[in-house]
């Protein structure tokens, strides 16, 4: 409290107490409610200077400037605080052992007779925040083992993020039909991380069915006896029966059919009375293709 301040409270004491001595002396009939009305007029002033005084001193030893900057710095620290536990958060939803596949080989239904080996890998993500250490394993669980290994450890540390090929030699059963064989990884407390599985089908694969069709036919002039004709190497795909005919430029229509024992070609020919220069023909597969071979012209 400054000196002046002090003086004033002491002043404003002593004229309190002044006030009450005389009011002793005071006539008796004199209205007691006005002392008691100045009585606390005085004392409400006395605790408004004892008020000022309290903030004058609190401005003259903590600026508004400061009192504010340290209200920001606890809610600066408070809001850093609470962006720390996020942080932390975050980084716990991470498991500490996670796998994920990203590559493989053999698709599933892949066919093989039987008795053929082969071999199934799986390429293999470590998404997790723990290293896979040589304790790891890749264990054979359920299924069709198929001769495949029955535990295998992994052959080095793989930190989170790092990719490993895990393979397994087989060998097709001999009996045909499908077969699935599960294997998964361990970590090193037994852990259970992803399962991954090799599915096959063990048979002998018939050949596709051939479609029955003609693929050419070439067309040409040739005398044969001394007269002339027209002509088409028909070459087929299958055995079958192929029907055809012969149209020139006057629409005259020749037809005719060739069976074939199995696929290769064989020659039709038809005769033409009067091949004169410009004279042009083509050949209709009628069956199986229903399909224009041609034209050709005469020279």
């Amino acid at each position: 409290m400054s000196k002046i301040t002090k003086l004033r409270f002491i002043l404003l004491v002593f004229l309190l107490l002044t006030t009450l001595a005389c009011g002793v002396y005071l006539n008796e009939e004199e209205d007691a409610d006005e002392t008691e009305a100045l009585k606390l007029q005085l004392t409400v002033q006395a605790v408004q200077i004892e008020q000022s005084s309290g903030t004058n001193n609190q401005d003259n030893n903590t600026p508004p400037q400061a009192i504010q900057s340290n209200s920001e710095s606890i809610n600066q620290q408070q809001s850093n605080s609470q962006v720390a536990e996020t942080s932390d958060d975050e980084d716990d939803e991470t498991p500490c052992n996670d796998s994920h596949i990203i590559g493989e080989t053999i698709s599933d239904g892949t066919v093989f007779s039987p008795g053929d080996t082969f071999k199934k890998s799986w390429t293999l993500r470590n998404e997790g925040d723990c290293d896979w250490n040589t304790s790891y394993k890749f264990k054979f669980i359920e299924g069709d083992r198929m001769g495949g290994e029955s535990s295998i450890n992994l052959p080095s540390v793989i930190e989170p993020y790092e990719d490993i090929t895990l393979i397994v030699n087989l060998t097709a059963p001999t009996t045909a039909g499908n077969y699935t064989g599960v294997w998964q990884l361990f970590s090193d407390d037994d852990e259970e991380l992803g399962r991954y599985w090799v599915k096959i089908t063990v048979g002998v694969v018939a050949p596709p069915a051939t479609t029955f069709s003609v693929s050419s036919a070439n067309l040409y002039f040739t005398k044969i006896a001394g007269a002339d004709n027209i002509c088409a190497d028909i070459t087929a795909s299958s055995a079958g029966e192929v029907t055809y005919k012969f149209v020139d430029n006057t629409n005259a229509e020749k037809p005719g059919a060739v069976f074939f024992n199995a696929a290769g070609t064989k020659t039709v020919c038809e005769p033409t009375p009067s091949l004169a220069s410009g004279m042009s023909a083509r050949i209709y597969i009628d069956n199986p293709n229903h399909q224009w071979f041609g034209p050709i012209v005469a020279p």
